[in-house]
């Protein structure tokens, strides 16, 4: 078959369940091909290996049972770069985009940050971070920290790390536990907030990754716990939340985090999504945004 007799096939078998069947078709082709879209557009006639298009049928033949095309081409981009991802950490989202996003227009102009991501998974977040932000002379630059409860989705941050060349501590345990009493100037948390799993499109997804007990809110009331006992405590906390938690996470914070301010911001959709916790009188203090982006 050609590259555009192989597209068609793939088109017609992933139209029956998928949303958009070209692009995934072309994705998967191009992840196999090892080559950017661009070329299956240009080379529309050029013969494919029999071994490259038996293994593109498989993939379209795992993507109509429901497999995310990020994790059968084994990656998924997230700000502008490409990121490895498979089935033991979460693939990133435009929404965390926008955490990132948020984070980037308070965090740029200041010197000398720790900043720890909790629960990184893919490590798109900090490592993404770890490149945005505006490299300072020594010792004014940023220093870079991330841990997960899984060992293998550290070991999928790690990677990426090494992809992106960026330098960053990893640690694996619960939360806040790897670090001891250790403080950082800023710390991000992308936890599981879903009370269920709704969407069958994240049925291949880590579970752990996305359901938290007590409606969602489990976790990050463990991590407002930990930050409470912090001394000297972090200035900033950054979290993605539900769309329905910007008052309960505003309640849990006045009864665990009294002395931070909270803020809800809401996402290109209109709705909460993110969350400020501001320490006030400590010289990190976030500059104010807009709360929708």
């Amino acid at each position: 078959m050609t590259i555009h007799d192989l597209i068609n096939l793939g088109i017609k078998k992933l139209s029956k369940t998928s949303d958009s069947p070209a692009l995934d078709a072309e994705v998967l082709l191009s992840h196999l091909l090892d080559r950017p879209k661009e070329y299956l557009l240009t080379n529309p006639e050029k013969k494919i290996d029999p071994k490259i298009e038996k293994k593109f049928l498989t993939f379209v033949n795992r993507r109509l049972l429901g497999w995310p095309v990020a994790y059968l081409s084994k990656e998924k981009q997230f700000y502008g770069r490409k990121f490895y991802v498979d089935k033991n950490v979460l693939i990133p989202r435009p929404e965390t985009e926008g955490l990132v996003r948020l984070m980037i227009r308070n965090l740029k102009d200041r010197k000398n940050l720790k900043i720890l991501d909790v629960g990184t998974g893919s490590g798109c977040i900090i490592i993404t971070l770890a490149k945005e932000l505006s490299p300072l002379p020594a010792p004014h630059s940023p220093l870079f920290f991330a841990s997960d409860i899984s060992p293998k989705a550290i070991a999928v941050a790690k990677k990426n790390a090494k992809l992106h060349k960026v330098k960053i501590k990893f640690a694996d345990g619960n939360l806040l536990e790897p670090w001891g009493k250790q403080k950082f100037d800023v710390i991000v948390a992308n936890l599981p907030y879903l009370a269920e799993r709704t969407d069958a499109s994240t049925k291949f997804e880590p579970t752990k990754a996305l359901i938290a007990k007590n409606k969602g809110l489990d976790l990050i009331e463990k991590l407002f716990k930990q930050i409470s006992s912090l001394s000297p405590a972090s200035s900033t906390l950054f979290l993605e939340i539900g769309r329905d938690q910007g008052d309960p996470i505003k309640k849990l914070a006045r009864k665990l985090l009294p002395a931070y301010q909270t803020k809800i911001f809401k996402d290109l959709f209109g709705r909460n999504r993110y969350a400020i916790f501001d320490l006030p009188g400590q010289p990190a203090k976030p500059r104010a945004v807009r709360k929708s982006f």
